[in-house]
């Protein structure tokens, strides 16, 4: 019975180490990554012009959704990769969320626009909805579903890793 102990308390850790150390060695491991799907919340939003009001409805097709904010540093960061994406052509609709629509209009005419437009969320009510903590967060949109939810920064790594392989899976942006 003792050897038995014995053994229990030494397998218990080496399982422990090996199932974490290839938890984080594994290449698609990113924890910024959802991949649970779900259908974008109904919402009625401005865009941050005031010029008109979008729906869900405006949000069924293939799409990037963009959470940022002027007041974000990492959305400053990761706004030159939005520009290349909207140069290669992806369609990516903007989610401002609890700024001011004279600050990020601002920002966009500082930095360049990689939106079709850009949804004014002062409240942060529809963020809420869809599970965002933070800016920037970026959702990966088909036929009014969400296939992948990424809390922080999208660059290139994150973009072949998580969203390509979903993109070419799903047979996006033909």
């Amino acid at each position: 019975m003792k050897i038995f102990i014995r053994l229990v308390i030494l397998i218990i850790p080496i399982v422990g180490f090996i199932f974490f150390y290839n938890l984080l060695t594994e290449d698609k491991f990113y924890p910024g990554a959802n991949f649970d799907r779900f259908n974008v919340p109904v919402f009625a939003l401005d865009d941050i012009t005031y010029q008109k009001i979008y729906t869900k409805d405006d949000l069924n097709d293939e799409l990037l959704l963009n959470v940022w904010a002027s007041w974000c540093i990492t959305c400053r960061v990761e706004h030159g990769f939005l520009m290349e994406l909207k140069q290669e052509g992806f369609l990516i609709t903007g989610l401002n969320y609890k700024d001011e629509s004279t600050d990020a209009n601002n920002w966009l005419n500082l930095y360049g626009n990689p939106y079709n437009f850009s949804l004014h969320d002062i409240k942060g009510s529809l963020a809420l909805d869809m599970g965002v903590t933070g800016a920037p967060e970026t959702f990966l949109i088909k036929n009014g579903e969400v296939l992948v939810h990424y809390s922080g920064e999208v660059n290139l790594a994150v973009w072949d890793n998580v969203f390509y392989p979903v993109i070419k899976e799903n047979k996006m942006f033909r």
